[in-house]
């Protein structure tokens, strides 16, 4: 109809002389969402016990929680021109997007502000990233490129909060140890271990307690199945035995290889729970065995294999006990030099 008024449309009233203007609300936006309801950001990394002066991988992963597409920027920053949509991971500088373009909280006992000083302002326009409905991006590098005290031996807390604060991860704790290796002494020469920090770190606290305790100290070696393992850590030195405080282990079954020397815990069959002091050392490959026993070091050098040839190739009666006793004198912890580590 020519001339009809739009009710919803800006119109206006007089009340008692006064008048009121009514905006049409149909093209009103709807607010949007603040960022930390939208997005996830999320740190994460393989191993949280790491060796001292090696890398130290970690993953910044960013996860849309929505249906719609959001657009993240780097605030302070230029943004690029580029088309939104960035193909190649997630770019360094949305790691760096913290308030005055940090990345990494990084706290230590005695340092708690630790990454504080490392900043990282872009020197050039940095790419917009668009994350599709429920789409998931991240970047995984060593962080020890930016913060070489990681380097150090000591227990760290790391968190991230990219986009000027407006995310945040939560805490993420890691251990970089100095390892340490075993001296196993036996009555046919010396052996070295290397431990599996990393794949079975219980088990090897577990190990380092007891050796603390001296507890392998003239411990018979007293099972050797020729061509298979040896078997030592009895307390009764017959198989029968565990720790005296009765302590049983969770098994940390891990990939490491079962070949000639590798270390790992006794079960009591059909009992995965059941590791306490008792471990075994390959003779030989048994492949088939790898992921069914906490692997938690192994027997390295030329000189270590040699020995443990030795013990695997005394006369045992029908008992597979070694006709000639063969104990462990001492095992003790050292901290390698010059050695290289394997890798199992």
């Amino acid at each position: 109809m020519r001339g009809a008024v739009n009710l919803f449309a800006l119109s206006c009233l007089f009340l008692g002389g006064t008048s009121v203007a009514i905006a049409d609300d149909s093209d009103a936006s709807t607010p949007e969402l603040p960022l930390a309801s939208r997005v996830r950001a999320v740190l994460r990394t393989d191993r949280t016990t790491i060796g001292a002066g090696g890398p130290v991988m970690v993953e910044f992963v960013l996860q849309n929680l929505t249906s719609e597409p959001v657009e993240l920027r780097v605030p302070g920053a230029l943004a690029s021109k580029e088309p939104s949509d960035y193909g190649m991971g997630l770019p360094l500088e949305h790691v760096f997007s913290g308030a005055r373009f940090r990345a990494l909280e990084v706290a230590a006992e005695l340092n708690p502000q630790l990454g504080d000083r490392v900043v990282r302002k872009p020197q050039y326009p940095v790419p917009r990233v668009k994350l599709a409905p429920f789409g998931t991006i991240g970047l995984r590098f060593d962080v020890t490129r930016f913060y070489p005290a990681l380097h150090q031996a000591g227990t760290y807390v790391l968190n991230w909060r990219p986009y000027g604060g407006e995310l945040e991860t939560g805490p993420l704790t890691i251990q970089v140890m100095s390892f340490k290796e075993a001296v196993i002494d036996t009555d046919l020469g010396r052996m070295r271990m290397q431990l599996y920090y990393d794949k079975a770190p219980a088990t090897v606290e577990n190990f380092i307690q007891l050796v603390d305790e001296r507890f392998f100290n003239n411990r018979m070696i007293h099972t050797v199945v020729p061509g298979n393992f040896l078997l030592t850590g009895c307390p009764n030195d017959d198989g029968t035995g565990k720790r005296k405080d009765g302590k049983t282990l969770p098994p940390e079954f891990n990939d490491a290889a079962f070949m000639t020397g590798t270390v790992a815990m006794a079960l009591i069959d059909g009992n995965p729970e059941s590791a306490s002091s008792q471990f075994f050392i390959l003779l030989n490959d048994i492949p088939q065995w790898t992921g069914k026993y906490t692997a938690f070091g192994r027997i390295v050098g030329p000189e270590s294999l040699a020995v443990l040839g030795r013990i695997g190739s005394t006369n045992v009666d029908e008992s597979q006990r070694p006709r000639q006793p063969i104990r462990i004198r001492s095992i003790t912890m050292v901290t390698p030099t010059s050695v290289a580590r394997a890798t199992p």
